[in-house]
């Protein structure tokens, strides 16, 4: 006849078995997340900041002050730029590209030109229309608490206003990888 007092002893034992092989799992699970992201991070040149986002009043072409915290709840793709910045210029298409491959509902990409007056930039849109919101730099610069010194220079902040990635320099954005980097982020493709 089996000891019944041994049965709770046994059950205990699977339970805590099955809990390790759960745990293990589930933290090789993220070890593999974890390590995709940084793979994504190096193959897409994203900087990590995970800091929150300045506080800041961007200006439209009105004159109006629209604050960068407006956005919350959705991702936002900052993109500091300049109609005289060649590598900007060059880059704006595959930033289109990729606004346009993706669920509007979960993504807005905001432009910050920084240039000097409205007038270039208005040329440059007429020629060049741009599918998302364009804000000028003005005093006080909103650059200045993103310390950007060069540009193009692009931001993504997630839905909480913390600027999880900082982006140097242009790039094809339009990429199956920043695509991936940015699903992470909860952002989906159309």
């Amino acid at each position: 006849m089996p000891d019944l007092r041994a049965r709770p002893v046994q059950l205990f034992l699977i339970a805590v078995v099955v809990a390790v092989v759960a745990l293990v799992v589930v933290r090789q699970r993220q070890s593999s997340d974890f390590d995709r992201r940084l793979e994504l991070e190096a193959a897409v040149g994203a900087v990590p900041l995970y800091v929150e986002a300045p506080k800041v009043t961007l200006f439209d072409r009105q004159e109006r002050a629209v604050p960068l915290e407006s956005y919350r709840g959705k991702v936002v793709l900052v993109n500091f730029w300049a109609t005289w910045c060649g590598p900007c210029v060059a880059e704006m298409p595959s930033l289109i590209a990729l606004q346009q491959s993706l669920d509007p509902g979960d993504i807005v990409f905001v432009s910050v030109a920084e240039d000097d007056e409205w007038p270039p930039v208005d040329v440059y849109l007429r020629k060049n229309p741009l599918p998302f919101d364009v804000y000028r730099d003005r005093p006080p610069r909103v650059e200045e608490p993103f310390q950007t010194t060069s540009y193009p220079t692009t931001f993504l902040i997630d839905r909480d206003g913390q600027a999880v990635y900082r982006f140097n320099g242009g790039r094809n954005w339009n990429t199956a990888e920043v695509r991936e980097l940015l699903a992470l982020e909860g952002v989906d493709s159309r």
